[in-house]
């Protein structure tokens, strides 16, 4: 949670420009939106694999890029998501106020604290009781992604989609072999190579009849298509040959920009001066 804090500091303090942190935002956006990990944990469950991730070494094949969201990047997606929320919704109040009612009350005497105590403690801010139940009951012990695109549009930072209308087969993490393309990780749930059953160490020999002997072949091939487009990919699995029709997709990753002064409207604006400077009362 605190993570969102890293960007928000360098920030304010001039060692990020504004254009880097809207960027880092819209990363912050992407990962959280997209990520295939919140099908199966919620942000708590997904911190509790703290001993099998940070700084641990892996020595078994993993499928974490479906299963896995850090809990650091999720953490910053939700302290964003309250910041806005609360001040577009609560006038006056921020997360930094948040965070200084959680050191009164728990951090100035050292009192240990669970996350129904930071609920309480954002129902205390707001004087919202309600609010604080859904919010931690839809982003916190479930796995709703926020509305992003809505919350950063108030501060005039637009997140859209990073390549529209680009064709898209899914994470393309393979080596180049044998006039093939061998499959370096377990494809991403919903993605074209997903569906049509490649998995880990799989050859990918064509794709739409054309070889994929290198990554700018599978570009090319991918810029002359389009989203919905069927395509066959043949492919070895396991010393078998298969060959399976998919429909190409739409690259899901969403990008972050800020928008220029000399567009943003004067709401946005104040809403990011606002942002921008530490609330001091």
């Amino acid at each position: 949670f605190t993570s969102y804090f890293d960007d928000l500091i360098l920030w304010r303090s001039g060692l990020i420009t504004d254009e880097s942190f809207g960027q880092r935002m819209g990363g912050i956006a992407n990962s959280v939106t997209n990520a295939r990990g919140r099908r199966f944990f919620s942000p708590v469950e997904m911190s509790m694999q703290a001993p099998f991730v940070d700084a641990a070494t892996a020595v078994d094949p993993n499928n974490r890029q479906n299963t896995f969201l850090s809990y650091y990047t999720w953490g910053s997606g939700i302290g964003l998501a309250l910041d806005l929320t609360l001040r577009t919704r609560f006038a006056g109040v921020t997360l930094d106020h948040l965070m200084r009612e959680m050191w009164r009350a728990h951090g100035v005497d050292e009192v240990t604290y669970q996350v129904d105590d930071v609920e309480a403690a954002l129902a205390r801010i707001t004087g919202d009781a309600a609010f604080a139940r859904d919010f931690f009951d839809r982003y916190v012990r479930d796995s709703e992604a926020p509305d992003f695109p809505g919350l950063l549009a108030a501060a005039g930072v637009s997140v859209t989609t990073a390549d529209p209308g680009a064709a898209w087969l899914g994470q393309l993490a393979v080596r180049f072999e044998n006039g093939g393309a061998v499959m370096l990780g377990t494809p991403l749930l919903d993605s074209p190579f997903y569906e049509a059953g490649v998995d880990r160490g799989d050859r990918i020999v064509s794709i739409a009849g054309r070889a994929v002997g290198s990554g700018a072949a599978i570009t090319a091939l991918l810029d002359a298509r389009a989203p919905g487009d069927v395509v066959e990919i043949r492919y070895v699995s396991r010393g078998v040959e298969y060959t399976r029709s998919v429909a190409l997709g739409a690259n899901p990753g969403l990008t972050g920009r800020w928008v220029a002064e000399g567009e943003a409207s004067a709401e946005q604006r104040a809403f990011r001066a606002a942002w921008k400077s530490p609330t001091n009362d």
